[in-house]
């Protein structure tokens, strides 16, 4: 058999014609290493580094990451849809599912989230504004109001008073009035202090006790519901309000900093091998079977890689290559 049959034989692409036996071959090679072989923690720790370097030197890559992002605005901005009808009609319906499914987190780390100083001064500054608008509606004036009538007897005689001579007694019950919303004012505030951690200690409460899974996953659901219930061209208006630039500016920076550092690829590295530390030593394919997914990437891999040896054998480059192997 001289180069021209052999060059011709393996431009065959049939299934299990030469070409596809042999992407069968490198796919059961590479199926049989271990999971580190295929995968080296220290290769992947040095390319994902190289690559992060790539991305930091370039002057175009902000530019690039901003022009996708608005093209990606645009389009979901002239999009009539709801969240509901954009997405695959499977996906609500499993998020739904699992948002129903009885959960219920742990109490510490809720408390942990949740009272955090931010949001604590958000929370503070909301309830007081409740309290004080309400002790406003009570105070004033007192001759209108018959709540506020019961705070004392002097608020009842000034607004009988009132009723009847107006001037200087009116100006005491405003005066009155004014007073009520002073001490008011005060003890909301003085109250607010007091009562916020009993408040996120009852929210915690509401959100991780076990005997409210039922309501918890109904609220899980009813926020779901709302999120698919979102039109498309309001999350790409939202979209539109973000600062890209200045956002990818803060990662690039960080980034920068990090891999400067004498750590940056043991770290890299480290993190890698903590990743493969159960899998590692085992051959790719007992992981896969494990997963269930062995026969679909055995299946992929040969398409795959079929389709990438078929244009290198049909090549010129290759044909010299095979003539000069066969002399």
């Amino acid at each position: 058999m001289n180069a021209q049959d052999l060059l011709a034989r393996l431009q065959d692409s049939s299934p299990d014609g030469p070409l596809d036996r042999l992407a069968s071959l490198v796919v059961e090679h590479e199926l049989a290493q271990p999971l580190e072989t295929l995968l080296p923690p220290a290769l992947v720790a040095r390319a994902l580094r190289a690559a992060l370097e790539g991305w930091l030197a370039s002057d175009t890559a902000d530019r690039e990451l901003a022009a996708a992002l608005e093209h990606l605005q645009h389009q979901l901005t002239g999009d009539s849809r709801t969240v509901r009808e954009a997405v695959p009609p499977e996906l609500p319906k499993m998020l739904a599912e699992l948002a129903s499914r009885r959960y219920s987190p742990d109490r510490a780390l809720v408390l942990t989230v949740l009272d955090r100083p931010p949001v604590r001064a958000l929370a503070r500054a909301l309830l007081l504004n409740v309290l004080i608008e309400f002790s406003r509606k009570v105070s004033a004036p007192v001759t209108e109001n018959r709540l506020a009538k019961g705070f004392s007897g002097l608020a009842k005689f000034a607004a009988e008073q009132a009723k009847s001579s107006g001037g200087t007694l009116g100006g005491i019950a405003g005066a009155l009035s004014d007073e009520i919303e002073r001490q008011v004012e005060k003890r909301a505030r003085d109250f607010a202090d007091s009562a916020l951690t009993g408040i996120f200690q009852q929210l915690a409460d509401a959100l991780t006790d076990p005997s409210r899974a039922a309501d918890q996953a109904e609220m899980r659901v009813a926020i779901l519901d709302g999120v698919l219930s979102l039109p498309v061209a309001k999350l790409g208006r939202e979209l539109s309000r973000a600062d890209v630039p200045g956002s990818a500016a803060v990662v690039r920076k960080a980034l920068t900093q990090w891999l400067a550092s004498r750590d940056a690829s043991a770290e890299l590295e480290g993190l890698l091998t903590r990743v493969m530390e159960r899998d590692g030593k085992r051959p790719v394919r007992e992981v896969l079977e494990k997963l269930g997914l062995s026969d679909t990437f055995q299946e992929l891999g040969r398409e795959a890689l079929r389709r990438r040896l078929g244009p290198v054998v049909a090549s010129e480059p290759f044909a010299r290559w095979m003539e000069e192997l066969m002399k």
